[in-house]
């Protein structure tokens, strides 16, 4: 067992890593899971494509003593989706299906209004399109999405307003999801300020759908999941795979039952379930610049644009309380500013539920954890977490 432990700290230290703080990250994680802030934990640490650190903490099951979380546990990645999503229309760029500065009334219909006209893509990835913001985002007592007013824009099928002609029947139900979205008036006008938008995600989903002739699924498994190797990441998990998901309360088991979605908006805003494993396969890529074991997803040019901040000095954000003013983001990632442990210009992205993928390129690290809790908020299990493994780079 000494020997085990003393190979190991000597693997980490050959990785430009402190063993001392890997430990003192164990520690930190055990603890948030026996105060029950968070339900259990998991961390990956690489540093030049190799994986020097991998620890899991905690029960995989909220309703279960037996089961323990394990490195290859599956999770619910939550908003972390988004970078597949750019990535998705990135490659789309690429192959000149579309382009960022243009306008998303060219796509779909219900953005041809005065209202809408101007966003372009790049807005809905920069979350600068003005479209509603994610529910809770101004901190409002009474949060409401979109999904909550979408009964509001389903077709009569009774009554003297009914909707009797099928092909028009079919286009408002497929379109009612769009329509709630864009119920209301902007938040602001396109590239005037940085409003948190999942719904804008979904809107992107849509774009890649029709530009793809594929679905927004399909196209991002079969473009980047599967190329990628990340044999354990799906938008449905397969019923023989729930065991291994991890769990931490009754709502998800609900999100894992298979549901009807024609009518529904994509899942571009957060809809993967992942691993460590893959997710660093996928943050190992986007360091790479674009590529991973000889198969390239990206151009070197596309992770640039992802990963470079792309909002004028001067954007403000509300940011859930944060009064930023001036914002900074890739088209797509979210970046690390001034005076955070991370060195700035990382890039990655959080997810609910909670977990984050973070690529540190002075580092050439890739960092990847979960820390699943039924709190609305623990920062000690997302920026302290965050600030322990920035003190570790010798």
């Amino acid at each position: 067992m000494t020997i085990t432990g003393h190979i190991d700290q000597l693997h980490i230290l050959d990785s430009g890593f402190d063993p001392a703080v890997k430990e003192r990250l164990d520690r930190h994680f055990e603890q948030l899971v026996r105060e029950g802030k968070v339900h259990c934990a998991s961390y990956l640490l690489s540093r030049d494509g190799t994986v020097f650190a991998e620890e899991a903490f905690g029960k995989l099951k909220h309703d279960q003593t037996d089961a323990l979380l394990r490195n290859d546990s599956i999770r619910r990645v939550a908003s972390v989706t988004k970078l597949f999503t750019a990535a998705a229309i990135f490659q789309l760029v690429e192959q000149g299906k579309l382009f960022l500065r243009q306008s998303v009334s060219e796509w779909i219909e219900e953005f041809k209004h005065p209202m809408y006209e101007k966003i372009q893509i790049w807005h809905l990835l920069t979350h600068t399109s003005g479209i509603q913001a994610d529910p809770g985002y101004y901190m409002e007592p009474y949060p409401m999405g979109y999904w909550d007013v979408m009964f509001a824009f389903q077709p009569e099928t009774e009554g003297p307003f009914a909707v009797t002609d099928p092909e028009e029947l079919e286009k408002q139900r497929c379109s009612a999801w769009l329509r709630a979205v864009l119920s209301g008036k902007p938040l602001a006008a396109p590239g005037e300020q940085w409003t948190y938008s999942s719904a804008a995600y979904a809107i992107l989903g849509e774009v890649i759908a029709r530009a793809s002739a594929t679905s927004y699924d399909e196209y991002v498994m079969e473009r980047i999941v599967k190329p990628l190797g990340m044999n354990r990441t799906f938008f449905e998990v397969p019923e023989e795979l729930h065991a291994e998901v991890c769990i931490i309360n009754d709502f998800e088991v609900s999100r894992l039952r298979k549901d009807d979605r024609k009518y529904g908006p994509p899942r571009a805003g957060g809809g993967l379930h992942s691993t460590l494993g893959d997710l660093f396969r996928f943050g190992q890529m986007l360091l790479n610049g674009g590529t991973l074991d000889g198969v390239r997803i990206l151009s070197r040019k596309s992770v640039e644009k992802l990963t470079d901040n792309a909002l004028d000095s001067g954007i403000k954000a509300f940011c859930w309380g944060g009064n930023i003013q001036s914002m900074t983001y890739g088209i797509g990632a979210s970046l690390t500013g001034p005076g955070e442990w991370i060195p700035e210009g990382s890039f990655g992205h959080e997810g609910a539920g909670r977990c984050k993928l973070l690529i540190d390129a002075k580092n050439k690290a890739v960092i990847v954890f979960f820390v699943p809790s039924n709190m609305d908020w623990c920062p000690e299990s997302m920026i302290g977490t965050q600030n322990l493994i920035g003190s570790g780079w010798l």
